[in-house]
């Protein structure tokens, strides 16, 4: 019923104890206690919306990201969606004198410790038995920080730029989990003191918390953007804008807007545009969750709001039974989708056959964890008491504890790894002080210009040939192999993380070091040299050449080194298996493919120009097979894609780049 039709009607026929009378009703009040039915209806939309949120999560972490770039931004619709829902019901709770931490909590634990135990101690038992000791200890790691909900906390103080065993942890993605807890912690107390003892209003408060936090994580992602992911501070304002929905939709308030059907609808419209377009658009050198946030989290906002009071085409498209069924199980769907993906990929890269199976057993283990986990505990038989359910699930909780402080001894008794198999394990804790970390690498913890120390990493001297190595990490990592392998040469270096050395860079601290050697330092020193190199993307190749060429006017010489090959977990990990299965394939299959194209169409775009290209990529693949270890089973990266420094000194050694090479440089041979 639309509200000018409750408009027509304001008298109502009471009958009390054989007497007739009339009563008045005000239109106002009427609105409002349609307002109140509405809103204690069951939302399908919502479900809907929650599929919306958990599709492109899923996609986007099986590596099917076109068209859906930003799909990881489904988790910031799940804040939204959880900050609506939980105020929600505290609210109304507390407005009814009804409102009781304990039962609150109690309906917390089963809805979400059962499914999250399930998921725990699977992957307990598959890391003890298959994983190698480094990965057993990580996974142990997250076991034990996920059951404290402090798994983002946890994350966040692993987060350095080159650890790149995160993604192998099966764990990973709890750190969402962990950050919804923390605001459930928070949110029944800021509600319930707000209107019992301090007699502020919520509305008021709320809107405050919302704009200091969006505040802070605006600041912050400039200097640390891995805390602006993980920490709750910079995450709690999606949380409230979803509270603030709620509170725009109180039916006192939604009595006094008289939201027309046709506003409503385009307000639904506009939402999904949003959420789509950011699921699009969305990358990872976004100002992310930044501004980049305000794309998924207000379209979310706006699909609520507009579904609170009129049935909207977006609404009605959002409770189509299919959707529907994906939103009931996305609980389920994103704590398994991981773990699932992670084992898989110990053994093989998923592909185009693969990921389909994979996505497939995804959602059947997902569809069989909500029926017969999620609905037994939260309903009967299994519900329990709260202070009974407190009690199992704390006992529960730990033996969790117990199993992961239990998971590397018990390996350990499974497994013995031989001499070269504990070697090149070793490397999976590989520290590239050579990098030459906090003084001439920027390191992203802590990201400031003025760590830069120019002084010295610039030291210009006179005698020798001076050749400034200028990038990003791969520019850092090269710089040690080059000034081991060529002596009588000084490398300067001027690194900073995701710096590619092209002109236009004007964000951040790469933007602010590239501003210092474009326009101070270079034009006040002519060197021999310059050396660019970064993990270079298609879109660099023109600004290679325009910063080639004004790169000439200040010295002799214009040298880009190409892409190196890159795996899609760490070369150590993949070694070590290779080594125990004896079976190298398990290297190789994990190779990106992109990176020998992306060799290949840079080799052409400079072909002409007078820029001399190395090909990184040709000298550790020089055939159908890439070069893994040098120098007696020392794996060549340490990660993913960087070099140690006997690969760096491999790699410079093999370059050719001058007349005279220092006697070292061969000595580091392929195994």
């Amino acid at each position: 019923m639309a509200a000018p039709d409750l408009l027509r009607s304001p008298f109502r026929m009471v009958r009390s104890r054989g007497m007739q009378k009339t009563d008045v009703i005000s239109p106002s009040l009427r609105v409002r206690e349609e307002c109140e039915r509405r809103m204690m209806r069951y939302r399908s939309d919502i479900d809907g919306l929650r599929a919306l949120a958990i599709l492109p999560v899923v996609f986007f972490h099986y590596g099917l990201k076109h068209p859906f770039n930003g799909g990881f931004a489904g988790v910031d619709i799940f804040f939204v969606i959880s900050g609506f829902l939980i105020t929600r019901h505290i609210h109304d709770a507390v407005e009814q004198d009804q409102f009781n931490i304990l039962d609150f909590y109690h309906r917390r634990i089963r809805r979400i410790l059962p499914a999250l135990f399930s998921v725990l101690f699977v992957c307990f038992g598959v890391s003890t038995l298959t994983q190698t000791p480094p990965e057993v200890y990580n996974t142990s790691r997250g076991i034990l920080w996920s059951i404290l909900f402090a798994s983002n906390i946890f994350f966040y103080s692993q987060s350095s730029y080159f650890d790149s065993s995160l993604q192998a942890n099966p764990l990973l993605h709890t750190w969402s989990l962990s950050v919804e807890e923390q605001f459930y912690i928070v949110i029944p107390f800021l509600i319930y003191f707000s209107k019992k003892f301090f007699k502020i209003p919520l509305k008021y408060m709320v809107f405050s918390l919302l704009v200091l936090s969006f505040s802070a994580c605006f600041v912050e992602i400039f200097q640390d953007k891995p805390a602006t992911f993980y920490l709750p501070q910079y995450r709690a304002w999606e949380f409230l804008v979803g509270s603030a929905v709620m509170l725009a939709t109180q039916p006192a308030v939604m009595a006094r807007s008289r939201m027309t059907k046709p506003v409503m609808e385009s307000f639904g419209a506009i939402g999904i545009i949003f959420i789509l377009v950011s699921l699009v658009a969305l990358n990872n050198k976004s100002l992310f969750p930044g501004p980049g946030a305000l794309g998924p989290c207000l379209g979310a906002a706006l699909v609520l709001y507009s579904g609170s009071w009129h049935r909207t085409v977006v609404a009605s498209g959002l409770s189509c039974r299919p959707l529907r069924f994906i939103g009931l199980v996305s609980y389920s769907l994103y704590l398994w989708h991981w773990p699932i993906w992670v084992f898989f990929s110990m053994y093989d890269r998923p592909n185009a056959w693969t990921i389909p199976l994979l996505l497939g057993a995804a959602f059947g283990v997902s569809a069989l964890s909500w029926r017969f986990i999620e609905q037994p505990f939260r309903t009967r038989p299994f519900r329990l008491s709260a202070k009974s359910t407190i009690g199992v699930m704390g006992g529960i909780m730990v033996v969790t504890v117990l199993l992961a402080f239990a998971s590397s001894r018990l390996n350990a008794i499974l497994w013995h790894y031989s001499p070269a198999e504990q070697k090149v394990m070793s490397y999976m804790a590989y520290k590239p002080a050579t990098m030459r970390t906090g003084t001439c690498f920027i390191d992203r913890k802590t990201e400031d210009i003025e760590a830069y120390k120019a002084a010295h990493c610039l030291d210009v001297q006179a005698g020798k040939k001076n050749y400034l190595v200028l990038g990003d990490s791969h520019a850092a990592d090269r710089w040690y192999g080059l000034q081991q392998s060529y002596p009588d040469i000084n490398f300067l270096q001027a690194t900073a993380p995701s710096c590619e050395p092209v002109l236009g860079k004007n964000g951040g601290q790469c933007g602010a070091l590239l501003h210092y050697i474009f326009e101070v330092f270079l034009p006040s020193h002519h060197l021999d040299g310059v050396i660019l190199s970064a993990n270079w993307l298609e879109h660099d190749f023109n600004g290679i050449v325009k910063t080639a060429q004004m790169l000439g006017q200040y010295t002799d010489r214009v040298i880009v080194l190409g892409p190196s090959p890159e795996y899609d977990q760490p070369l150590p990990l993949l070694l070590v298996r290779a080594m125990v299965k004896n079976n190298m394939a398990l290297v190789f299959n994990h190779i990106l493919q992109d990176r020998k194209k992306r060799d290949q169409n840079l080799a052409i775009r400079l072909k002409g120009t007078g820029i001399e290209y190395v090909s990184v990529y040709n000298i550790l693949c020089p055939d159908t097979v890439c070069l893994t270890t040098v120098n007696n089973n020392v794996p060549v990266l340490f990660d993913a894609d960087h070099f140690t420094a006997e690969g760096s000194v491999f790699l410079a050694g093999n370059m050719h780049l001058f007349d005279q090479t220092h006697s070292n440089a061969g000595r580091f041979l392929p195994h």
